[in-house]
């Protein structure tokens, strides 16, 4: 019997943990973030924008599924850019997950539109979508538990 060495996969993956809020909202998300930085981690840098970008996606229709459950249907089929423009109301989330579209669609497109951003730029526009999702989120649940008097 022979023994050939095909590759060597390392053991323990470090993955990001994601708060209450986050997961409460879309776990999808948390997961594929997850996978993505791991294929990144691994050197699969071709392939871990598209993560990245699909990940966003999740995000973004299940926060906006989250704030029109009866859209869900109608959420779920649209391009993601346009989800953003007629769902999406505040307006720092609305301008950092339409600039992580952007550079999350260069991620999967032949010709890049955006050539001096890259993956660190796509993953700073999908950290500040992720916070300010997560201080909208946050503020909506202190006003609600301490409602003015």
């Amino acid at each position: 019997m022979k023994y050939y060495f095909i590759r060597m996969i390392r053991g323990k993956f470090k993955t990001r943990d994601f708060s209450d809020h986050i997961k409460s909202i879309s776990d999808s998300f948390c997961k594929i973030y997850n996978e993505s930085q791991i294929a990144e981690e691994n050197g699969l840098t071709e392939i871990c924008g598209v993560g990245y970008r699909k990940c966003l996606e999740f995000l973004i229709k299940d926060y906006i599924i989250s704030i029109h459950p009866l859209k869900a249907e109608e959420v779920k089929t649209k391009f993601l850019s346009n989800c953003i423009q007629q769902y999406v109301s505040n307006e720092n989330i609305k301008n950092m997950a339409k600039r992580a579209t952007w550079l999350g669609n260069d991620e999967t497109h032949y010709v890049r539109l955006w050539e001096d951003k890259d993956l660190r730029d796509l993953k700073l526009l999908l950290d500040l979508t992720l916070h300010w999702i997560e201080m909208e989120l946050i503020t909506k649940r202190m006003i609600k538990d301490m409602p003015d008097k």
